[in-house]
């Protein structure tokens, strides 16, 4: 069973806020540019509009790797590690890890060695299937690796992850109780699609299966809408619509951050 204080101590007293930056494509991924220099400055630049806006954490994850792979290359999770030890130099913030899609072992090495304080783990464990193929849930390999190498790094798990679909239908509560009894210090509830929100319905339900776990938005929740949601909710992951004209391929607007957070009462 997880440490159901660790996100209180993380977050202590306040529902987060939590920030993304979409670093550009990586080398090794279809779309790389030719220019780690570039990737880093308009990284630099989201992580501290994120800031600068009033968040309260903020996750760096491979955005521009698409179609996402289990496995990746040398090089592409060297040139993560490398601009995840950059930024972590650059911010005050608490910062999370994703290394799409379900990489955990990268995860957790890179996290490891770049002391960020969480990672989000998208299948812990449920199987789940995408156009990246089938990812198998993490928890068995991540928590022998956990407790070889252990940190004080907590652990984001999705339910239900946005883009897949389960192999084999899994009962909610069945997904939520093992998510906890693998140690998640929050669960996270997502629309089928990025940028699409989940229901008020589907949070509710989560939260009354989660108890005492926390359980955070981590899609589709922006300005108008996230005042109802935090009523409910224990925080939230943004993504678009902290993006100029909330598209998601757009850098990261502070305006938009602080219209947010005062939407908030923030």
């Amino acid at each position: 069973m997880g440490d159901l204080m660790e996100f209180h101590r993380m977050f202590p007293g306040q529902k987060p806020v939590i920030g993304m930056v979409h670093l550009q494509a990586l080398p090794g991924a279809p779309g790389y540019g030719g220019s780690m220099d570039e990737i880093y400055r308009a990284a630099v630049e989201d992580l501290h509009a994120l800031e600068q806006g009033g968040v309260d954490a903020a996750i760096v994850e491979n955005f521009g790797d698409t179609p996402y792979a289990l496995n990746h290359e040398l090089i592409t999770l060297a040139a993560m590690t490398a601009l995840a030890v950059q930024l972590r130099a650059e911010s005050s913030l608490r910062l999370g890890l994703n290394v799409q899609f379900n990489c955990t072992e990268a995860e957790w090495g890179i996290a490891y060695a770049a002391g960020y304080d969480f990672i989000r783990v998208e299948a812990l464990v449920e199987n789940r299937v995408g156009v990246h193929g089938v990812a198998f849930a993490a928890a068995p390999s991540l928590l022998r690796l956990k407790s070889r190498y252990p940190a004080e790094t907590m652990l984001l798990a999705d339910i239900n992850v946005k883009h897949t679909y389960p192999m084999v239908e899994q009962p909610l509560d069945a997904s939520i109780h093992e998510a906890k009894e693998a140690g998640a210090g929050a669960l996270i509830v997502t629309g089928v699609v990025t940028g699409q929100n989940p229901s008020l319905e589907d949070v509710c339900r989560c939260k009354e299966l989660a108890g005492e776990t926390p359980v955070l938005l981590g899609s589709g929740i922006h300005q108008e809408n996230a005042a109802a949601f935090f009523q409910i909710a224990d925080g939230a992951i943004v993504g678009s619509s902290f993006k100029e004209n909330g598209d998601v391929r757009n850098k990261v607007d502070t305006g938009r951050v602080r219209r947010f957070m005062e939407a908030l009462g923030r």
